[in-house]
């Protein structure tokens, strides 16, 4: 079982927080929690008093999981505005001049993969299941008919929002309040309706009137 490293933990908070934060100690890690680069990125805390964050502990039982990374570019920063839990295995990448930020009450299960290359925004009350992708960025450039082709966009995922296992979110990709994104569905655009389902390849609107609980 993968269990909060106190020594990690000190290391974390006094070596990546100002030192009037880090003294409460609001981050708490597990020893398999790898930091790759932390150029001249920034992990920001708006309000210790919301709750601890964890990362690298926790995951759905029988699931296999990797190790944690975090990577953080020049000029990019990790923002979270109150509790979150990110689970085992799953990996923050913001690449240079990016942001990731994480709304009150963010949940996230085992082996995500969240790729900001701009923007990736979460709002207040998100959770995500195991396996998914969050990816701005194509990752090369793209021509069509001799035209290069935009490979990059923000994500955007409103408030109350349940994404569920093996989905993914393109470039572009917009959620809006109390939705839903049915398993290994495909985002590739903006949806403005909320209370909806959004499921398929790629994904459309399945159903309206939609509500979910965490509990």
């Amino acid at each position: 079982m993968n269990i909060f490293n106190i020594f990690h933990t000190l290391y974390f908070n006094f070596r990546y927080l100002p030192l009037r934060q880090a003294v409460h100690l609001p981050v708490r890690v597990t020893n398999d929690l790898c930091i790759e680069k932390l150029h001249r990125g920034q992990i920001v805390i708006e309000d210790i008093a919301k709750g601890k964050i964890q990362i690298g502990r926790g995951k759905s039982p029988g699931l296999q999981a990797f190790r944690s990374r975090i990577l953080i570019g020049n000029g990019s920063k990790i923002v979270f505005r109150g509790k979150a839990i990110i689970s085992q295995g799953t990996v923050l990448r913001c690449d240079k001049n990016s942001s990731i930020e994480f709304g009150n009450n963010f949940y996230c299960n085992s082996n995500c993969y969240i790729r900001s290359t701009s923007k990736i925004s979460f709002g207040d009350n998100c959770a995500l299941g195991w396996n998914i992708t969050l990816n701005t960025s194509d990752g090369h450039p793209i021509w069509h008919h001799g035209e290069k082709v935009i490979g990059e966009g923000p994500i955007i995922v409103g408030d109350n929002v349940w994404i569920t296992s093996d989905a993914s979110l393109l470039k572009g990709s917009v959620i809006s309040n109390h939705c839903i994104v049915a398993q290994k569905a495909v985002v590739t655009q903006a949806f403005s309706e909320e209370h909806c389902l959004i499921g398929g390849i790629p994904a459309k609107v399945v159903a309206h009137n939609i509500d979910w609980s965490a509990k």
